[in-house]
Parts: structure tokens; sequence; C-alpha cells
């Protein structure tokens, strides 16, 4: 299911590109038409996250562990086709029109009512990414007081988290409302000094958002897809767990990865108060228990290996 970011961000986005696409075509505008690819691209980009997390959802016999990373392939995918493309698009458009406006092709003279309404839709569309930015932070500050971790700058949040479609949802509102203040500025610096060659340059600053975003992301997603351990926080918790659970003498290692955001898979080795290394069925389902008790809002696939704990050699001095 998507989350209520994705799809507020989602109904926020149609709406906005409608009209920033209508102002686009009326009035000539490269910072609008900028503009406009920047929000079908949040479109296309919460569908595709959408159909992801569908995905992610289901399971079959050539994929054991689920499809829970389709999120995070969703999430790569909007990075480097839909943004990218969306900048590459947008940057290369206001380059065209910045070259013709120099060279006396285009002319530079202000149409200031066109201008005006745009900058009208412009603070609508603010407006309506404003609220979806606020109902992400809103999200991550939830998901923050149910991970017990408190409350921590959101920049750092968005770089541990591991919700694809939180970390792509709040990515995007804030490329939208950067590039809505550099689009806004350069037709405000068109009016003022009635020079359109301001517009351009702000439909230009749009698209480089757009790519510097996207290379953001592709780093962010690309992280999840190939798989992140889980927060220091959640291994103290964990290993507290195990190392409190009756018969168990020391736990040895532990690897600990995220497959989805609340998916775990979880690999263990113990040493149990069995020291012939039988395989002690009843400390290991105690073992289970006690981790899925410690953090009761994951799902854990859990494997657990009794052995005997030996030192690690000296290294020799010479």
């Amino acid at each position: 299911m998507a989350s209520a970011s994705v799809k507020t961000a989602l109904l926020a986005n149609v709406g906005v590109a409608v009209a920033k696409g209508l102002a686009a075509v009326f009035t000539g505008s490269s910072a609008m038409l900028s503009e406009a690819v920047h929000s079908v691209a949040d479109c296309a980009n919460e569908l595709v996250l959408m159909v992801g997390g569908k995905a992610a959802a289901k399971s079959d016999k050539d994929h054991p562990f689920g499809l829970y990373r389709a999120k995070y392939l969703a999430s790569f995918l909007v990075a480097t086709l839909l943004f990218f493309v969306g900048g590459w698009f947008s940057s290369s458009q206001s380059f065209e029109k910045l070259v013709g406006l120099s060279n006396g092709s285009l002319p530079r003279s202000v149409e200031s009512v066109e201008l005006l309404a745009s900058l009208a839709v412009i603070v609508v569309s603010a407006c309506l990414e404003g609220y979806g930015l606020h109902t992400s932070i809103h999200e991550a500050r939830e998901r923050m007081e149910r991970l017990q971790v408190g409350h921590m700058r959101l920049f750092t949040f968005w770089r541990n988290t591991k919700s694809a479609e939180l970390a792509s949802v709040m990515m995007e509102d804030t490329l939208a409302l950067v590039g809505l203040v550099f689009a806004g500025a350069g037709m405000v610096m068109a009016l003022i000094t009635g020079d359109e060659l301001w517009d351009a340059v702000g439909g230009l600053c749009v698209g480089i958002i757009l790519i510097v975003g996207a290379v953001a992301l592709g780093f962010k997603s690309g992280s999840l897809l190939i798989g992140e351990a889980v927060e220091p926080v959640m291994v103290d918790r964990i290993r507290q767990a195990v190392e409190e659970t009756p018969g168990v003498d020391r736990l040895i290692n532990m690897q600990a990865m995220h497959m989805a955001e609340d998916d775990i898979l979880l690999c263990l080795k113990v040493q149990t108060s069995k020291l012939d290394r039988d395989y002690d069925v009843e400390t290991i389902n105690k073992i289970e228990s006690a981790v899925r008790k410690a953090l009761p809002f994951y799902r854990f696939e859990i494997y657990v290996e009794p052995d005997l704990y030996r030192k690690p050699k000296e290294v020799e001095q010479h």
C-alpha cells in the first residue's frame, strides 16, 4: 500500500502540473515550462512508487525472500530516469532559449501580464507543494517516534531512512519548492528589468536542480537496493535481547540487513549453555521471541547458528 505522503504528493502534483502546463503554453515562459516538466516527473514518480509498493507485497518461488526490494528498484528508476530526464529536458529547453535571447534571434521584451499570471501559478503551486512536504515531514516525525530514536534533523533522517517511498517524496517536495523559488525569482527579475533573459535563467536553474536531486536520490536508492545495515541503535537493542536470553552464554557474531523498511534479515552465531554444541531448539526459540519482542514493529527473518567462541589469534610481533 502506498503511504499517505505518496498519495498526497500525487494529488497535489496532478493539479500543479496541469496549472503549470497551461501557464507555460499561454505565456511561453521557460521557467514555467521547466516547472511543468518538473511536476510531470513528480507525478510519474508517485505512480512508479505506488506500482513498486504493490509489487513488493507479492512473492513467488523465484524470490524466496519476497519482492520487498521492488520499492527500492522503483525509487532508483525514479531517480535515474524520471528526475534526470526531466532535468535534462528542462535544462536544454532553457539553454536554447537563453542562446536565442543572447544572439537576438528571440525578442527579449517582457509581457508583464503573462509573467504575472505565471507568478500567480507559482504561488498556488508553492502552497500545494508545501502541504505535500508538511505531510512528508509529519510522517517522518511519526516514524522517529515509533522507532524511539528521538527527533533528528530531517537531512539526517532522510540519509538514514530505509523507506524508499518517503525518501523519494521528501526529496521531490523539497526540490519542487526550491525550483519554484528560482523560477519565481527569474520571473520577478524579468519584470523588474524588462528582460526575458532572466526567465530563461530561472528555467535553467530548475533543470539543474532536478539533475542534482536525481544524483542524490540515485545514490540513496542505490544504497538501499544493494542492502543497508540496521541502524546502530537497533543493533544495540537486538544485541541486548539476545545476550539477556536465558541459555545464551555469548553472542559471537551478528549480521542484520534491511530487506525492506520494516523487514530485516538477521543472522546470529551464539554460544549456548549446551557446550556439546547440540542444536538447542529451546534456546533458539527464546532468542527469536526476545528479538521480536524487543523490536515489535519489524518483521524478522531470523537464522541462528549455535557455535563455540574462539579467541582471535594474537598477532605475532616482528
